[in-house]
Protein backbone atom coordinates (compact mmCIF):
# COMPACT_ATOMS: atom_id res chain seq x y z
CA UNK A 1 0.00 0.00 0.00
CA UNK A 2 1.19 3.30 -0.81
CA UNK A 3 1.67 6.08 2.10
CA UNK A 4 -1.90 7.79 2.00
CA UNK A 5 -0.11 10.65 3.07
CA UNK A 6 1.21 11.74 -0.17
CA UNK A 7 -2.54 11.23 -1.55
CA UNK A 8 -3.77 14.12 0.46
CA UNK A 9 -1.80 17.18 -1.85
CA UNK A 10 -2.85 20.65 -0.52
CA UNK A 11 -3.18 22.48 -3.43
CA UNK A 12 -2.38 21.55 -7.51
CA UNK A 13 1.08 21.78 -7.62
CA UNK A 14 1.23 19.75 -4.91
CA UNK A 15 -0.66 17.21 -7.07
CA UNK A 16 1.06 17.31 -9.88
CA UNK A 17 3.93 17.40 -8.00
CA UNK A 18 3.37 14.24 -6.18
CA UNK A 19 2.23 12.58 -9.63
CA UNK A 20 5.94 13.46 -11.09
CA UNK A 21 7.87 12.36 -8.11
CA UNK A 22 5.85 8.64 -8.91
CA UNK A 23 6.32 8.81 -12.28
CA UNK A 24 10.52 9.62 -11.61
CA UNK A 25 10.73 6.76 -9.30
CA UNK A 26 7.79 3.94 -10.38
CA UNK A 27 8.20 4.98 -14.13
CA UNK A 28 5.98 2.49 -16.22
CA UNK A 29 4.73 0.76 -12.88
CA UNK A 30 3.27 4.33 -11.62
CA UNK A 31 -0.07 3.89 -12.93
CA UNK A 32 -0.78 0.13 -12.58
CA UNK A 33 0.92 0.67 -8.80
CA UNK A 34 -2.40 3.62 -8.63
CA UNK A 35 -4.94 0.87 -10.31
CA UNK A 36 -3.91 -1.61 -7.62
CA UNK A 37 -3.90 1.17 -4.63
CA UNK A 38 -7.16 2.20 -5.84
CA UNK A 39 -8.69 -1.30 -5.80
CA UNK A 40 -7.05 -1.88 -2.23
CA UNK A 41 -9.46 1.45 -1.68
CA UNK A 42 -12.71 0.20 -3.21
CA UNK A 43 -12.55 -3.04 -1.12
CA UNK A 44 -12.00 -0.92 2.06
CA UNK A 45 -15.20 0.66 2.27
CA UNK A 46 -14.51 3.13 5.11
CA UNK A 47 -11.77 4.62 2.85
CA UNK A 48 -13.61 6.75 0.30
CA UNK A 49 -11.91 9.75 1.08
CA UNK A 50 -8.83 8.18 0.21
CA UNK A 51 -10.13 5.78 -3.22
CA UNK A 52 -11.17 9.66 -4.76
CA UNK A 53 -7.64 11.28 -3.64
CA UNK A 54 -6.54 8.04 -5.51
CA UNK A 55 -8.15 8.24 -8.52
CA UNK A 56 -7.73 12.01 -9.10
CA UNK A 57 -3.70 11.08 -8.71
CA UNK A 58 -4.31 8.33 -11.18
CA UNK A 59 -5.95 11.16 -13.44
CA UNK A 60 -2.85 13.35 -13.08
CA UNK A 61 -0.24 10.85 -13.61
CA UNK A 62 -1.96 10.17 -17.05
CA UNK A 63 -2.43 13.55 -17.97
CA UNK A 64 1.85 13.54 -17.21
CA UNK A 65 1.93 10.74 -19.02
CA UNK A 66 0.16 11.90 -22.18
CA UNK A 67 1.75 15.26 -22.01
CA UNK A 68 5.62 13.63 -22.15
CA UNK A 69 4.33 11.22 -25.22
CA UNK A 70 3.26 14.57 -26.78
CA UNK A 71 6.76 16.07 -26.31
CA UNK A 72 8.88 16.18 -23.08
CA UNK A 73 7.34 18.50 -20.68
CA UNK A 74 11.10 19.17 -18.84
Amino acid sequence: MMNIIELHPDTTIDLYSTAHNLIVHQGENAVELLRAEAEALRRNSTAEEDLYACIELMRVVNELIDMEIGGPIH
